[in-house]
């Protein structure tokens, strides 16, 4: 019987752990096929890394709309309370104007047509 040259259905666990893929004849493809790899690998990390960014960012502008909507519902809500009669009159009181019992004066102007 002869003896079997090792080819690549012959490769072994033993010898993948041992990286003879790496240096045997033939192993440029393997090398590029390798690299691919490590492109695929660092190119997912990267995405992950800057996704994670873009959600702690989300969560920082969500919480600061969410702190404008409180401070606007507030301003809302003291603005809505000056506008009351009761607080108008308080504040004109307070720098000197007050209400009249008089009724006020209604002026009508006429408009005359200069045509016959």
């Amino acid at each position: 019987m002869a003896k079997r040259k090792n080819t690549k259905s012959n490769i072994s666990v033993k010898d993948i752990l041992k990286g003879k893929f790496l240096v045997d004849d033939g192993s440029m493809q393997n090398w590029r096929f390798v690299m691919f790899l490590m492109l695929l690998a660092f190119i997912s990390i990267s995405s992950s890394h800057w996704i994670d960014k873009k959600v702690v960012q989300i969560n920082k502008l969500d919480e600061e709309v969410s702190s404008l909507k409180s401070q606007y519902t507030d301003a809302h809500r003291l603005l809505m309370g000056l506008q009351l009669e009761p607080e108008i009159i308080r504040q004109s009181a307070s720098i000197g104007i007050s209400l009249t019992e008089e009724q006020p004066y209604v002026l009508i102007k006429k408009v005359y047509d200069s045509q016959p």
